[in-house]
């Protein structure tokens, strides 16, 4: 079970190439759809925990949103948009009940403990606020397999159990709502030896080695992209006065 797995390495000081090669990709980003989920949900205030260069709050503005990005890292946040700041999403520096949002995007799988990150992301969460997740299942992309290092191996936040660690905090007997929105399809094609090594240099091959691997490859190539969206709404205040509800002394 994910919650014995290590946590994957932070190397986003150490090697921010690494990272940063996802920007120049073309592939199917995750950002814009969280983005338009968070403004469909009408959120104004937005916490991007783990935001790296700021790909999410990047787009959130022109949406009608202030987002505030918190990340470990001072090379990500010297490429971030303002504000921002040094934060662990295991100790938010924000009072309780107060953004509208908070975004987690590809960053659960580095704490040893991701349900203590969520449960911190519901204490800020305004009642009837909205948290969004997302990571890879374990078996993504299973064409390149060969080439990953550590491929398939268990974290503390794949896509395969990030609907039960959420659910494990944000817990529908209290009215909250939990809802898992998986990918599994052809999303990326490999077109070519470039675009074939930045997706291995993202996975975790130096920038020789990526290169190297990908020249060995029959290319295109489609690859299965497998993972989810975990969206979970805090329940909504209760209204003093309603049928069947006690009020609060």
């Amino acid at each position: 079970m994910a919650g014995s797995a290590p946590p994957m390495p932070r190397d986003y000081d150490s090697d921010p190439g690494r990272f940063l090669t996802a920007s120049d990709l073309p592939q199917d980003d995750v950002h814009p759809y969280v983005a338009s989920r968070l403004a469909e949900q009408g959120a104004r205030t937005v916490l991007d925990v783990g935001g790296g260069n700021g790909r999410l709050a990047r787009l959130l503005p022109g949406l009608g949103m202030r987002c505030l990005l918190l990340d470990i890292s001072a090379t990500m946040l010297a490429l971030a948009p303002r504000p921002a700041a040094r934060a662990d999403g295991a100790r938010l520096p924000v009072a309780g009940d107060s953004v509208d949002a908070v975004a987690a995007l590809f960053t659960l799988y580095h704490y040893a403990d991701p349900a203590a990150a969520v449960a911190e992301a519901r204490r800020v969460l305004r009642p009837g606020g909205i948290f969004a997740a997302c990571a890879p299942n374990r078996d993504n992309a299973p064409e390149i397999a060969h080439l990953v290092p550590g491929w398939g191996a268990v974290s503390p936040f794949d896509g395969e159990d990030a609907g039960a660690i959420i659910g494990s905090v944000f817990r529908e007997t209290a009215g909250d709502t939990v809802e898992v929105v998986r990918w599994d399809g052809p999303l990326v094609t490999l077109a070519d030896p470039d675009h074939a090594a930045g997706y291995l240099r993202v996975h975790g091959l130096s920038a020789d080695s990526a290169r190297a691997a990908a020249a060995t490859l029959d290319l295109p190539l489609p690859l299965t992209v497998r993972g989810c969206f975990v969206y979970a709404t805090k329940a909504p205040a209760s209204r003093p006065g309603r049928p069947g509800q006690a009020r609060a002394s």
